[in-house]
Order: structure tokens, then C-alpha cells, then sequence
């Protein structure tokens, strides 16, 4: 049973979590770098008198124990720890300070959401038949510390597991849980295009590589158009380019980098080897030769086990209310590493609403301070409930 005392719990431990997070998102680390991030949260483990192991996933993973009072089934929760490589640009006065470095993608309030979780479910053990594994994990974005995690075996012997990602997209006060596919599987490539240097005012004597790659950019663009079946989704951007060093030389090569996303993983292979075709035969046409590489930390489609986004959704009406629960009626072109953890494990992946004028990844973002009670009084209904369910 959920006990009648949670509410009250968290509304007397929310001064402490909101400062937390505040002090989170002045000292943003990015992947596998986290070490104030995981020095600090241990401390706050630590001065709780919850029981954490550290280390994990290349030095900076913490793992916690929340013990029930009777035994019964493990269910895990998980939030990620880095931030990103942005120049953060608001006038908080927790802005960042560390340069080129902004927690712009809201992993700060997951962490201190968690963290309120921890200390909400540590004054309630009595009423948890079980254990409750909580899961600081770095390096979400574009390093997939998803995956060592659960190749850590974190995930062994846990029946359930569950995670929520701020989404300024969404009204603050609602939430989803959308069974099945949620969010894409994502890659990471670079395509190096070898030419020949030569004066800007002399090509034909040299083999131009920002011709090719402007033309292999183009050509990209069409393989959603005429390769995926429209009733699908996929898409190819690519993000950076790099060539040359001044404006009458052209250069020897030329660099560019993008990802492709795919919402099963056969389009996401179909998709993998197209580039490289593409690449390949669009830089011969102009004399060059383009050699592509595939990142090894690309993520698979997220998918929602059935059962356990039912449970989420039910906790969402409870936290929420009759109008919490947001429909969403197509997945998100966005990747996620919690796709590991459902791979392994049933569970569900939530959005929750934060609202706010500043999408996710820009320097303006801030994760709302006002969701974070709601959230995580969210994550503890979801906890108990997945406590009380039989093992699948």
C-alpha cells in the first residue's frame, strides 16, 4: 500500500532536494567526467545513512540500496548524471561555472528528483515490501553509460525498472507514458573525404573535397525521401563539417559528422548502410574517396513494456489527477540510453511536463523547480506500485 504520509515526506525534505539541485547545475560534468557530480551525491547518500557502492560505469555510476522492512521483489529507478557541452547563457544565479559546460538537457533535476526519492522512500521503508535500487548513472548523452550499467549486471535480479525525463514540450502537471516504441535508436558517423589540394584559383588540377561533401550532404537527404517507406520514420542530419584553413587553398580533406535515427532496428540498419553507399559513390563521382565510420555508442529504439506503462500511468493519475496523463500519439525522434535497461529489463520510460519558453539543449534552459515535488512523489508511487506486483 502507498502510505497516506507521502506527500507531507517529500514537502519536508523539498527546501534541501531544490537546493541540491541548484548546486548540481552550477558544476555541470559532461560523460564519464562526473566525478564532483558523483562525489556529491555520494555525500548526500552518505549523510542519509543509505547504503551505495561506487565506481560504476568507468569510475562515476553510484548504485543505492532503499531496503523495505520485508522482503520481497528489487524494482530499479534510474537518473542520468552528465550535462553538456553548451555555453550556458542565464542570468541564474546557479548558473554554471564552469565554461562551455550547461546542464541544458535537465539531468540536475533528475538527479536531485532521485535523490528525493531516496530520502522519501528511506522514512517510508516500513510500509516497502522489498528493495527499491536507485540508479546515478553517467553518461547518457551520446556515450551510452546505459549500457555498461547493465552490462555491470546492475540490473540483475530486478523485476521492474523505470526512469522520467523532464520535457519542456509538455504542460507542466502532466506526464506520458506511451506503451511501445517512445523514442528512436540513434547512430553517430563521420565520413572523411580524401582529395587533392591545390590553388582556389586553379580546381581542375586539384580534387576539391568540400564539393564532394557538399554534394554527398544533399544526397543524404534523399534516402529518407526515396528509402524509407513513408509510413515510417527516420531521419539523417548532419551536423558538423570541417575542411580547410583559409579562403584561396583548397584542402586535401574534408570531415563531416551527423547521426541517423530509425524507430526499428531494421530501418536503422537500412538507414546505416545507405549513408555509407551514398558516401561512398557520391565522392567517386568527383574524383574523391570518402571512408565512413559508425560510432560505437549508437542507441537502440526505446520501447515501453506494455504492463509496466499501464503502472506508470495509473501513478500519473494518482499524482496528477483525472487530466494528467498527456497522449501521445506518435513516438519521438529523440534516443535515450534507458533503451538498454528496457532491453534487459520490463519497464517504462516517462515524460513529464516542466512547461518553461526554452526547449531542451540551448543555453537558456532550466529545468522548473515547481515539478520536482510532483515528480517525486511520481517516482514513489510508481516504486510501491511495481513492489506489489508478481514477478514477470
Amino acid at each position: 500500500m502507498i502510505p497516506k504520509q507521502l506527500t507531507d515526506t517529500i514537502s519536508g525534505i523539498l527546501p534541501e532536494i531544490e537546493a541540491l539541485r541548484h548546486e548540481l547545475h552550477q558544476h555541470p560534468e559532461i560523460r564519464f567526467e562526473e566525478h564532483w557530480t558523483s562525489e556529491r551525491i555520494s555525500r548526500f547518500l552518505k549523510e542519509a545513512n543509505i547504503p551505495f557502492t561506487r565506481g560504476h560505469a568507468r569510475g562515476t555510476g553510484i548504485c543505492a540500496l532503499i531496503h523495505g522492512e520485508k522482503e520481497g521483489p528489487e524494482v530499479a529507478l534510474r537518473a542520468d548524471m552528465d550535462a553538456l557541452e553548451i555555453q550556458e547563457e542565464t542570468t541564474l544565479p546557479y548558473a554554471s561555472i564552469l565554461p562551455g559546460r550547461m546542464h541544458a538537457c535537465g539531468h540536475d533535476g533528475h538527479l536531485a528528483i532521485l535523490c528525493g526519492v531516496a530520502k522519501t522512500l528511506l522514512h517510508l521503508r516500513n510500509h516497502i515490501q522489498g528493495t527499491v535500487k536507485l540508479l546515478f548513472q553517467p553518461a547518457e548523452e551520446q556515450a551510452g553509460g546505459g549500457r555498461l550499467m547493465v552490462e555491470e549486471g546492475l540490473l540483475n535480479g530486478v523485476s521492474a525498472v523505470f526512469a522520467l525525463h523532464g520535457w519542456p514540450n509538455l504542460p507542466a502537471g502532466k506526464a506520458a507514458a506511451k506503451s511501445g516504441c517512445l523514442m528512436a535508436g540513434a547512430d553517430f558517423f563521420k565520413i572523411e573525404i580524401h582529395g587533392r589540394g591545390g590553388h582556389g584559383a586553379d580546381p581542375a588540377n586539384a580534387i576539391d573535397p568540400i564539393l564532394a561533401a557538399a554534394h554527398i550532404i544533399t544526397a543524404l537527404q534523399s534516402l529518407v525521401a526515396r528509402e524509407i517507406d513513408p509510413w515510417d520514420a527516420a531521419v539523417i542530419t548532419v551536423a558538423h563539417i570541417e575542411a580547410g584553413a583559409t579562403s584561396n587553398i583548397i584542402p586535401d580533406h574534408a570531415r563531416m559528422e551527423g547521426t541517423c535515427r530509425a524507430l526499428t532496428p531494421e530501418t536503422r540498419l537500412r538507414l546505416i548502410q545507405a549513408i555509407e553507399r551514398v558516401a561512398a559513390n557520391t565522392a567517386l563521382a568527383f574524383r574523391a574517396h570518402a571512408e565512413f565510420t559508425l560510432g560505437t555508442d549508437g542507441y537502440p529504439p526505446l520501447y515501453n513494456h506494455p504492463e509496466m506503462s499501464a503502472l506508470a500511468r495509473e501513478a500519473i493519475l494518482e499524482t496528477f489527477g483525472n487530466d494528467g496523463v498527456w497522449e501521445l500519439n506518435r513516438p519521438c525522434m529523440t534516443s535515450e540510453d534507458f533503451a538498454f535497461y528496457l532491453e534487459r529489463t520490463p519497464g517504462a520510460y516517462i515524460l513529464l511536463g516542466t512547461g518553461g519558453p526554452h526547449p531542451l539543449h540551448t543555453p537558456h534552459f532550466d529545468f522548473n523547480d515547481a515539478v520536482m515535488p510532483h515528480a517525486i512523489e511520481l517516482m514513489c508511487r510508481i516504486a510501491f506500485r511495481a513492489l506489489q506486483l508478481p514477478q514477470i
